[in-house]
């Protein structure tokens, strides 16, 4: 039998205060103390009354659960609030509980103040401890969020920009692939099966002739870059170890016979290389020197009487390493080692040695060894090669940049040791271009995951009415919606980029490359960024295998070091900036100095003017004149100030490496604030391109997005030079979080334009 509870009149305004207080846990004594003391030094207060809430405030006799539940319930019946927006407190609801008799004990001044600062020190938020009074399982509603509604005015067009004029040749990889789905998914192949499954896949991509793209068309090809670099981009949709077993192949290995060979190797090779009857791998890294190409160990040894080359590993620590088709498929490697003609060293080449026979087996003097199991990647046989003095012919030098005459003596079309040795790593470039546009994709696909996740996840909403999605909250908006910025960001760069090296004007090689790398390393670090924010942002769900974040974030994760680490890359690019920088003021005469001093000084006077440095308008924030200014600003300023650190310290005697290494720091940022500026223009220069205006108004969107949320999170730099004031910052911070807002109606629009296949779209749909 239970028990009844009552609550006397004269508690009765005191139920919300002690109900609030107790329902997070036990009040602490600190607290129980200022409670009393603020109720004994109330003179209104009853005493009779005040020994009764004395009682309910023992720590050693708490309410129980059932008398916390019957306070509930009591409030709740006996104060009816209709607008929990309304500002509500523990003394407004006392008020109301108070019976006629006792009001005088409580409808004052006195105790209002009281409870007031009891509010203040136990540090209630009370609106929001009043609202959980008031809360109800959520209201269920026959009417969820309508996922694919019909499109958007941009949306077909978006879609058709970003796939650049490839749309037939991606449906053709499509349509190969969605037949392999199910295995392409699949979790539970061992390694050996994973690896011949992507082998198999790779197989089928080079019979319908997508291999060779790339390679001219007099060896089955179609002379285009640009169509390769599509197919790569397409392959990442779906599966990454087949998108980089494809590219060791077809873009390293092929492409290195191709761009350091000649005719003779073209002819005997590239028919072979591009319907993949002969398999290859790309053998540059070794075990101790990492990037450091120029200190390869492996050696190429001239021999004048058999007119051949003796390849040699000298130690185990020179054989080369994570070599991808080495561990299983590969049967010809393109190896790069030390040439070395009658004893003096040329520097490094690259040699066609052959590794397997037709039948799989070993070739005689090299040793293969398998990487093992990798973080991600699985379906990529990265191997280990050791050559021990082997012989292969003098004709399996790619000697389109070095050679060796009848006489045996060295020659080439580039004297330049140096030069010679960059421009032979330019077959390093088409990679650098491709990799970051398969990370690109990756973030793509995994945006596509987050949003429709989110779009379509309900969770927590207004006391009495149905849950709300999750991407109507601020937070996560400001998660995601940046991010689909930088992924159309980023895919603009690269595609200019691509059309930039394959284009057959005049462009600066060195430019190029140091461009490339750059792109790369920021492009892939966003990739590594957007794949974790979007894994946390779907939750638990993020972590099942079918939402394929997993696969996604293990496979992608090396993007940033291999075709180069991004920390060395940006290094790359920031010298060859200073290069630029050098060779411009080389050309300068007095004249030229005074006025590009006096274009500092003009900046000094127009952007860092007071007026301007203050100017919080959103006129001005989202004008592309003063967003692409502070690019250029933060990149001009950072490459000044590199130049002037450098040269101090060299002519104070300081060795030019121990220089560099001193300023290593500031060279990745001025490297990235060049990236960063480059990225802008091309964002711009697309928007600027598009005859469709509903195409030009959501892309203005998201470059204002882009823009202004990279200036956000270098808002420290921009502070500290005066750049802009705190005002301008939090202005700044205001309209991105707008921008967040209005592009969250967008965003499932945004993500289709991405052109994700659907069942994996359906995947995240998928709920429990």
């Amino acid at each position: 039998m239970k028990t009844s509870i009552s609550i006397p009149d004269s508690l009765l305004p005191f139920i919300p205060l002690l109900y609030i207080a107790w329902a997070d846990g036990v009040l602490e004594e600190h607290e129980i103390a200022y409670i009393k003391k603020q109720i004994d030094e109330n003179e209104t207060i009853k005493q009779a009354t005040k020994l009764m809430v004395y009682k309910w405030l023992e720590p050693d006799n708490p309410p129980s659960a059932r008398e916390l539940a019957y306070w509930k319930n009591y409030i709740k019946e006996h104060v009816n609030v209709l607008d929990m927006s309304e500002r509500l407190d523990m003394f407004s609801l006392g008020t109301v509980l108070a019976k006629k008799p006792d009001s005088e004990q409580w409808a004052n001044a006195e105790t209002e103040q009281s409870v007031r600062n009891i509010e203040k020190y136990i540090g209630i938020a009370s609106h929001e401890a009043i609202r959980s009074v008031y809360e109800t399982n959520p209201v269920s509603s026959d009417q969820s969020f309508t996922i694919n509604q019909p499109g958007k005015p941009y949306s077909n067009a978006l879609k058709v920009l970003l796939q650049h004029s490839n749309a037939d040749l991606k449906k053709q990889v499509q349509n190969i692939l969605d037949c392999h789905k199910d295995a392409i998914e699949s979790y539970d192949d061992d390694l050996k099966t994973r690896k011949e499954k992507v082998m198999q896949w790779t197989q089928e991509l080079a019979d319908a002739g997508l291999g060779k793209l790339a390679y001219p068309a007099a060896y089955g090809g179609s002379d285009s870059m640009v169509q390769y670099a599509a197919v790569f981009e397409e392959l990442a949709k779906y599966d990454l170890s087949l998108t980089i077993k494809f590219g060791v192949h077809f873009g390293l290995f092929g492409g290195s016979v191709a761009s350091l060979g000649t005719k003779y190797h073209h002819d005997k090779f590239m028919e072979d290389i591009g319907n993949m009857t002969l398999p290859g791998c790309f053998a540059m890294t070794e075990m101790h020197h990492g990037s450091n190409v120029k200190a390869l160990q492996t050696t190429a040894i001239y021999q004048l009487e058999s007119n051949s080359f003796i390849i040699n590993t000298p130690t185990q620590n020179d054989r080369k390493t994570y070599i991808g088709n080495a561990g299983m498929h590969a049967q010809m490697a393109t190896v790069f080692a030390q040439l070395i003609v009658d004893g003096e060293e040329h520097g490094i080449h690259a040699f066609l040695v052959p590794i397997r026979d037709k039948n799989g087996n070993t070739m005689p003097g090299i040793t293969i060894g398998d990487n093992g199991h990798k973080m991600g990647l699985n379906g990529v046989d990265n191997g280990t090669l050791h050559f021990n003095s082997i012989s292969i012919p003098k004709e399996n030098l790619l000697n389109k940049f070095g050679d060796i005459d009848e006489d045996g003596q060295y020659f080439s079309p580039i004297s330049s040791s140096s030069r010679r040795f960059f421009t032979m790593l330019g077959t390093l470039v088409g990679g650098r271009l491709c990799v970051p546009i398969a990370g690109n994709t990756a973030a793509k696909k995994a945006l596509n995951m987050a949003v429709y996740f989110a779009l379509d996840r309900k969770q927590f909403g207004p006391p009495g009415k149905p849950e709300q999605s999750i991407m109507d909250y601020p937070t996560h908006q400001k998660k995601l919606i940046p991010l689909i910025a930088n992924a159309y960001a980023y895919d603009f760069a690269h595609d200019h980029l691509l059309k930039e090296y394959t284009s057959h004007t005049n462009h600066d090689a060195q430019q190029i490359e140091a461009l490339a790398a750059g792109l790369k390393a920021l492009s892939t670090w966003n990739t590594t960024a957007t794949i974790q924010t979007c894994r946390e942002a779907c939750g638990g769900k993020g972590y099942l295998s079918e939402m394929y974040f997993d696969l996604l974030k293990a496979d992608s994760d090396i993007f940033t070091t291999f075709e180069g680490d991004n920390t060395v890359l940006l290094q790359l690019t920031a010298k060859s900036r200073l290069t630029y920088f050098k060779k411009q003021f080389g050309k300068m005469d007095w004249w030229d100095t005074l006025k590009y001093i006096s274009s500092l000084a003009s900046t000094n006077l127009s952007e860092l003017n007071i007026l301007v440095t203050r100017d919080t308008s959103e006129e001005h924030l989202l004008d592309s004149e003063f967003q692409l200014a502070a690019f250029t600003y933060r990149e001009e300023y950072s490459l000044r100030s590199l130049a002037m650190r450098l040269s101090k310290k060299i002519k104070g005697g300081m060795d030019s490496y121990e220089a560099f290494l001193s300023v290593q720091v500031h060279l990745i940022d001025m490297a990235s604030a060049y990236i960063d500026r480059i990225v802008l223009e091309r964002f711009i220069a697309t928007i600027e391109e598009q005859k469709d205006d509903n195409v030009k108004e959501i892309l203005s969107s998201l470059k204002n997005l882009y823009t202004l949320h990279r200036i956000e999170e270098n808002k420290g730099w921009y502070l500290e030079h005066d750049y802009i004031s705190g005002s301008k910052s939090l202005a700044i911070n205001k309209l991105v979080q707008k921008l967040c807002k209005e592009l969250k109606e967008e965003s499932q629009f945004l993500v289709d334009a991405f052109d994700i296949p659907k069942h994996m779209t359906e995947t995240a749909l998928k709920f429990y």
